[in-house]
């Protein structure tokens, strides 16, 4: 019998000045000792908030990449904690998720900046020391708590929100791919209606008010609705729905030194434009979603950072093609495919 299956975060409170609501939030969550483990940044912007929101509560530094042994060294601070609060980016957050899950503790979400849909998921990728992508880790549940400041958000550097929309704008063409290759979704199941309902209303808002979200000086209509499509949206959307080659595609980029600075969101925009090219879209689909992600501020070619020869665009498609979900598209495809593709990204690239 093929299950349709839905996961999705306990709860999910989203607003300016909702970090105020911490205290109650955890309560809601059921409590019980508490860490943090948090990124040195967040720890200066919002430490002190949390600190006066759960008294005693034990805060634990982020050593700067998810690794395994970053993720039992974090979880060996932990003390009786019961509850884990993963506050900052991406890889805090990631951290904190393993950490939590090694010692039997809930966890919650708090991410000061919307630069992926990660908070809201079952899953945290691991790297190497290297930065290279690892393996991913799955919790046994999705977050009992994902608490998202957008004031927090708003006052972040915007490439940061441009990342986050990078990433979510991948997920109409990758649950085509998944449903085109019989992929399932990480649950284990099909994706369900509401998961395909999920990703087109994603998909509008962005293209609807993504760059007067950019524009924004503080949390608006626009901000808030792009900041719920980046996070909540595009979070079941990818985990419910499935990936495809625009997320395999990570894989390659991160072993190449040249990409090392991106964020995970612009390695996915550039990882769409590739799997458009491959077949999925049209010529002209491709150059109009580039520009799209231009006028954001994300990266549009392989060529703008010096990776044009046979063998770099080689390097990156071999591995591209190991990840789990590389099958989940129209057709088999090939590293050559994939370069010829790059290449297509890149000639048609604003």
């Amino acid at each position: 019998m093929t299950m349709r299956i839905l996961g999705a975060p306990q709860r999910y409170v989203q607003g300016p000045g909702v970090i105020g609501r911490l205290a109650e939030e955890v309560a809601i969550a059921g409590g019980g000792p508490v860490a943090a483990v948090i990124d040195p940044v967040a720890r200066d912007l919002v430490g002190a908030e949390i600190e006066a929101q759960v008294p005693g509560i034990r805060m634990v530094m982020f050593g700067g990449e998810c690794t395994d042994e970053e993720i039992a060294a974090r979880a060996a601070e932990l003390g009786d904690a019961r509850f884990v609060l993963g506050v900052g980016g991406g890889k805090a957050i990631d951290t904190a998720k393993g950490a939590a899950h090694a010692v039997g503790a809930a966890v919650g979400i708090v991410p000061t900046i919307a630069s992926n849909d990660s908070p809201t998921s079952h899953i945290a990728v691991v790297y190497t020391p290297n930065h290279e992508i690892s393996h991913v880790l799955r919790m046994r549940v999705n977050p009992a708590l994902v608490l998202v400041d957008t004031a927090v958000i708003a006052g972040a550097p915007r490439r940061f929100l441009a990342a986050g929309i990078g990433d979510a704008m991948s997920k109409p063409y990758e649950l085509a791919g998944t449903l085109a290759g019989g992929g399932r979704n990480f649950f284990g199941g099909v994706p369900t209606e509401l998961t395909k309902a999920i990703v087109e209303r994603a998909h509008r808002i962005l293209l609807d008010d993504g760059e007067a979200a950019m524009a924004a000086t503080e949390p608006d209509d626009a901000f808030e609705r792009v900041v719920e499509a980046s996070i909540l949206l595009s979070g079941l959307a990818f985990e419910s729905g499935g990936l495809s080659i625009a997320h395999s595609m990570t894989r390659g980029f991160s072993v190449m030194p040249q990409l090392a600075e991106l964020l995970h969101g612009e390695m996915v925009a550039l990882g769409t434009l590739t799997q458009l090219a491959a077949g999925q879209g049209t010529r002209q689909e491709v150059a109009d979603l580039a520009a799209y992600f231009q006028r954001l501020g994300l990266p549009t070619s392989f060529a703008a950072f010096g990776i044009t020869d046979e063998a770099d665009l080689l390097k990156m498609a071999v591995p591209s093609l190991t990840a789990p979900y590389a099958t989940h598209y129209l057709r088999p495809l090939t590293a050559s495919d994939l370069v010829a593709a790059m290449r297509l990204v890149d000639e048609v690239a604003p």
